[in-house]
């Protein structure tokens, strides 16, 4: 008799709200006012419903959009009830997005601080930056998600998982990394697609430096950035058929890794890069592949094609100054001592590294029996 009348003074919950009193926000779109002031949309989930003892009903829209504008961020998300008249439930939240002003206006952890800090953001909540403003973004329609948020989230996991055109960073990844000794950062950038203003695509990089937007890495160079910071998740390679514009072969890489060997001598630093992956062939055009020499001839285009792309990238952030792909770190967790000589200039020394890169890949499968071409 006492342990059941213990238990039943123990249950119950120690919050009372219900689920009809809070609103759930799926992601959040950042941007800065001509005045200075935050504008933030919070795009909310909206739950369906049906009529009771009708056989049909009107589906509504899957989520609504809430606009406020304020001083803060904790400003902006304290107007929210006054339009909504719910509080904001943000522990299911999926995407947050800055507008690229703000980005480029404002160090990035003091925009974020309040996600970071409050309990009930998740730290694996996915960042990017917008192409002009955020809040446009999030106006368009998702192509096959039930919500934008979702749809953003998607794309850029997609993107950086199956492509290598963008990079996947959590709102944890970019703590981490500004609490490092070097803080040069990039996020995922999300921009209006230019051949449909109803779609965006997830694609290229955004370049931050003291938690402030300095450039963009364009898509076409992300590959290089993934297999510098070994990341490399799936991508194509292609090289172009001799004599022709437009006639290219591709490969797919099934499997990439990078190793990078960061050589102190003095205040010298020189880098060694060492790229090893598996590829299958995709597409044959011109290439006639008969003999073990013709097969080997055609991996050493692949390995050329790939020491392209990640110089191209490399010579792209020296140029830069942006140390993106986390050199500086490497330098320090193994040499602190030679770290302490080098950081006051590091972006300077970065930028003047010479490096050597090499690489070996190996063909897995033709796709056919023959690996011969079909023309």
């Amino acid at each position: 008799m006492l342990a059941a009348l213990s238990a039943a003074l123990l249950t119950g919950c120690w919050s009372k709200f219900e689920l009809p009193e809070r609103a759930f926000v799926m992601g959040v779109a950042l941007d800065q006012r001509e005045d200075g002031k935050i504008e933030m949309l919070t795009q909310v989930y909206r739950p369906s419903s049906t009529e009771i003892g009708k056989s049909t009903s009107t589906v509504a829209e899957s989520s609504v959009n809430v606009k406020t504008v304020d001083d803060t961020v904790m400003e902006a998300i304290r107007d929210i009830p006054i339009h909504l008249g719910r509080k904001a439930q943000w522990s299911h939240m999926r995407i947050i997005i800055v507008g690229e002003k703000l980005a480029r206006s404002t160090n990035i952890l003091q925009t974020l601080d309040l996600f970071y800090r409050d309990h009930e953001p998740r730290d694996n909540v996915s960042l990017m930056i917008a192409n002009g403003k955020a809040a446009k973004l999030f106006e368009k329609k998702p192509m096959i998600e039930q919500t934008t948020s979702q749809q953003f989230l998607r794309t850029g996991e997609s993107s950086y998982r199956n492509a290598a055109k963008t990079l996947d960073t959590t709102l944890i990844d970019l703590m981490l990394r500004m609490k490092s000794v070097q803080t040069d950062a990039a996020l995922a950038y999300v921009y209006e697609d230019p051949k449909s203003k109803e779609t965006f695509s997830a694609a290229g990089l955004a370049l931050f430096k003291k938690g402030v937007m300095k450039s963009v890495l364009p898509a076409s160079k992300v590959e290089g950035f993934l297999m510098l910071s070994n990341d490399y998740k799936a991508g194509v390679v292609e090289i172009r058929c001799p004599g022709t514009k437009l006639e290219k072969e591709t490969a797919e890489v099934l499997s990439l890794h990078a190793s990078l060997n960061p050589v102190v001598k003095g205040d010298d630093v020189s880098l060694g890069i060492r790229i090893q992956g598996q590829i299958t062939i995709n597409e044959m055009k011109c290439t006639k592949i008969n003999t073990l020499q013709d097969e080997e001839a055609f991996v050493r285009k692949i390995e050329e094609a790939v020491k392209r792309q990640a110089a191209g990238t490399l010579d792209f952030l020296q140029k830069r100054q942006m140390d993106a792909i986390g050199l500086g770190n490497r330098i320090y967790r193994s040499d602190p001592k030679a770290w302490a000589r080098l950081q006051s200039n590091w972006s300077s020394r970065f930028a003047a590294i010479p490096y050597d890169i090499r690489v070996k890949i190996k063909l897995i499968s033709g796709g056919t029996i023959s690996s011969k071409s079909m023309s």
